[in-house]
């Protein structure tokens, strides 16, 4: 394959990224920046032998789970607080997906399922992992059935 036709893959998968990112409630913004980490990591499972449509599936919510963990270390250790980390995080991410599709659910499971992680005696960080893996996949279910 010359370099060209591998850039033009590569920008279909950034495309194809940031659309699914967009779907699943993040700003323009942020999609772009999940796009662009999900075209490296796609591009990565591609290049091990992974199908593109296996390795975009798994590489948009590790993507996406990139930022929010990004978002919640800061916050936790700014504020020293789990629960208001959790807080920060669910503001933004509730923000971004105003007039979504299954966001409402979405936000309910990841705060009961984030408490009772918490509970459970998980580390904030797993449990934030955790509550929003839950949350985004029920908002990319929500999109799937109304596309």
């Amino acid at each position: 394959m010359d370099n060209k036709v591998i850039e033009e893959v590569k920008d279909a998968i950034m495309g194809m990224a940031t659309g699914a990112a967009s779907l699943s409630g993040w700003s323009a913004g942020q999609a772009v920046l999940i796009g662009a980490k999900v075209q490296e990591a796609t591009t990565a499972r591609v290049a091990q032998g992974q199908e593109l449509s296996s390795a975009l599936d798994a590489s948009v919510p590790e993507a996406e789970m990139v930022l929010i963990m990004d978002v919640f270390c800061k916050a936790l250790d700014e504020t020293q607080d789990a629960m208001a980390a959790f807080e920060r995080v669910v503001a933004i991410k509730r923000k971004a997906t105003v007039g979504v599709p299954g966001a409402d659910q979405a936000e309910k499971v990841a705060e009961v399922e984030y408490r009772d992680a918490i509970k459970a005696g998980l580390a904030p960080q797993a449990a934030v992992l955790s509550a929003f893996l839950s949350a985004g996949a029920i908002i990319r279910a929500m999109n799937a059935s109304t596309h």
